[in-house]
């Protein structure tokens, strides 16, 4: 299938590893030329190599720190002056893990700038200053806990749950000239973070690693966690013209694991 991506011009936030890395490499695949971004220049430098040893469309690097908005905002006009964007993925770290009784007001703070509004910036500037070409995609790289939230997952929870929001109302008020506005729920992706967040609930419950490992991949209905190219794929094909009927929408990429019809 001919997604019709050749050429287009990707802003992929936070892609030097995990989903962000994957989504980042399959457009680069497609034919895109991908921006991609880190608070790490080593890790943007590493993953660069890594992707154009598949492809030699183009890739660039711009190193921001989505946790600080003036990093954020210098990054950000770096990028703009080299013109208008047709697909925006937003992503960020993952908060800490948290329970509310233990968390502190800076936790929330520091969630909020990372996973809400430091991604509302880059979003505001793209749309207000026209810079999303016509049929353009801004998709956010959210996580079921937006829907549904965990124990220990406050700052996650509550962020995600704010963003998706935002999205959804960009989707009613701004899908013009078919641009549009959609948030992946993602949830049972083997990436760092996940692995640490197991390690933690482990240590904390003090469980085996392996056997609680074991235990999360069951948990899931298809009976395995996911590698972050299975939600690239999707999203790829999200980020294409052939999508445009799908506005608004917040999607699981799960396994199944959300409970929720």
């Amino acid at each position: 299938m001919n997604l019709n991506l050749k050429n287009k011009k990707a802003l992929v936030l936070s892609s030097s590893k995990g989903i962000g890395y994957a989504v980042a490499k399959s457009l680069v695949v497609e034919g895109c030329d991908v921006t991609i971004t880190s608070s790490s220049k080593k890790n943007l430098l590493h993953a660069k190599k890594n992707i154009l040893q598949e492809t030699s469309a183009e890739v660039s690097t711009e190193q921001i720190n989505i946790h600080n908005l003036k990093s954020v905002k210098k990054g950000l006009s770096k990028i703009l002056k080299k013109g208008k964007i047709d697909i925006l993925i937003l992503n960020s770290p993952g908060p800490k893990s948290i329970s509310l009784v233990n968390s502190s007001f800076k936790d929330f703070q520091d969630a909020v700038n990372q996973c809400f509004l430091n991604l509302i910036y880059v979003s505001q500037e793209i749309i207000k200053k026209n810079f999303l070409n016509k049929n353009g995609r801004i998709i956010n790289l959210s996580s079921t806990t937006g829907l549904e939230p965990d124990i220990n997952m406050a700052m996650s929870n509550i962020t995600r749950s704010a963003l998706i929001s935002y999205i959804k109302t960009a989707s009613k008020e701004l899908s013009k000239k078919n641009i549009t506005f959609n948030s992946i729920l993602t949830g049972g992706v083997m990436t760092e973070r996940t692995m640490n967040l197991i390690k933690l609930s482990a240590k904390r419950n003090k469980i085996n690693y392996k056997k609680l490992l074991k235990s999360a991949s069951d948990s899931i209905p298809v009976g395995y966690i996911s590698d972050p190219d299975y939600f690239a794929n999707f999203i790829t094909f999200l980020c294409s013209p052939l999508s445009g009927y799908i506005n608004g929408a917040a999607i699981p990429l799960d396994g199944g694991i959300m409970k929720s019809l």
